[in-house]
């Protein structure tokens, strides 16, 4: 399985807190607070048919210590994404309508740029330094775009973009084509999102949870026996 490129040719991605590498069929995080040697890998399993994340840790700078900190079958993925599915419509449900009538009655602005999600804004926003991408503060900035029409909004991309209220940051935009090229506006309240990952963070680890491979079963799959 070929190794996943991002934009650039990178193969991962650093911050100053941390950096992430992608591998064929894994990523690797590392904490810049953590220790010497001390990173987390999550592993797919494409072979072992066990996906797992586990915490390795260097001893003495020569052996390496690992530490499974989750494991589960992937034929539980099914259920996993079973028990997911009225999350999606959940979040699905946060979408409004935006009209530009109601942004300029509100006081409300519009900014593109903001958030680095599309492959365009993150291409436009980082280099890439010893194979990772990095994100360059003078590029990120002549990326932001703030029109000065709120009309202009429709030559946006397809894509997101972000809306304030006196420059607080209160939700998040997105513009979509439909077919006949008609535009969509529509936003999500960043309070709403807020309250929605707050209700559900503890529901998907109870489904993981329930679907976790339990620690005294662990010497039943070689992957886990570190």
């Amino acid at each position: 399985m070929p190794r996943p490129t991002l934009v650039h040719g990178a193969r991962g991605i650093e911050s100053g807190n941390f950096a992430l590498q992608f591998g064929a069929d894994k990523i690797v995080f590392v904490p810049r607070s953590a220790g010497e040697g001390e990173h987390y890998t999550f592993h797919a399993g494409l072979a072992s048919g066990v996906l797992d994340v586990h915490k390795t840790q260097m001893s003495s700078g020569r052996s390496e210590q690992h530490r499974t900190l989750f494991a589960m079958r992937r034929d539980d993925l099914p259920a996993m994404l079973g028990a997911m599915t009225p999350l999606l419509q959940e979040l699905l449900a946060l979408l409004r309508p935006l009209r530009l009538g109601w942004l300029k009655h509100h006081g409300i602005g519009i900014a593109r740029g903001i958030d680095l999600i599309s492959d365009e804004d993150i291409a436009a926003a980082t280099r890439k330094r010893k194979g990772r991408l990095a994100i360059d503060p003078q590029l990120y900035e002549n990326n932001i775009f703030v029109p000065e029409f709120l009309e202009e909004v429709y030559d946006f991309p397809d894509g997101n973009f972000a809306l304030f209220r006196r420059r607080r940051r209160i939700g998040i935009g997105f513009k979509m084509t439909v077919g006949g090229g008609d535009p969509r506006l529509s936003w999500i309240k960043l309070t709403d999102l807020m309250r929605f990952v707050r209700c559900w963070g503890p529901k998907v680890m109870s489904a993981l949870a329930s679907l976790a491979i339990p620690p005294e079963r662990y010497a039943d799959f070689s992957v886990l026996q570190r």
